[in-house]
């Protein structure tokens, strides 16, 4: 089984869940040191341990860039909904909708798509 810092991981022993954090070395052989809640550290056999989660991966440039380009086309949207209907004559409630929309629709589709294209987690 391949481990990596940060998973989240279930001791079968004992039935206490944990995160990775680090291997150590005893007599016995190497083992898996857990970091249980309350901070406490101890060391599990890999044999007893069952994978829970994985550690999500950090976010890349790309995808930072992204998101604050889909921002800016999403406050865009906003303000071209807003003025628009302002000056088609509509009081400020109908115009501070439709901008509303406009935002959401953009931002909604880009959610969309993260979510087709991100790897699958499991929740814990």
């Amino acid at each position: 089984m391949e481990l990596a810092l940060g998973d989240v991981v279930l001791d079968r022993s004992d039935l206490a869940l944990g995160m990775v954090a680090g291997v150590a070395s005893q007599a016995d052989g190497n083992m898996v040191v857990l970091q249980l809640s309350g901070g406490e550290l101890r060391p599990v056999s890999q044999y007893h341990l069952e994978l829970v989660g994985r550690r999500p991966a950090p976010t890349t440039a790309a995808r930072s860039l992204a998101t604050w380009s889909v921002l800016g086309v999403a406050t865009t949207a906003a303000a071209v909904g807003f003025s628009t209907k302002a000056a088609a004559g509509g009081g400020w409630l109908p115009a501070l909708l439709i901008g509303f929309g406009s935002a959401s629709v953009v931002m909604t589709s880009f959610r969309f798509l993260q979510r087709m294209t991100a790897p699958r987690r499991i929740r814990v």
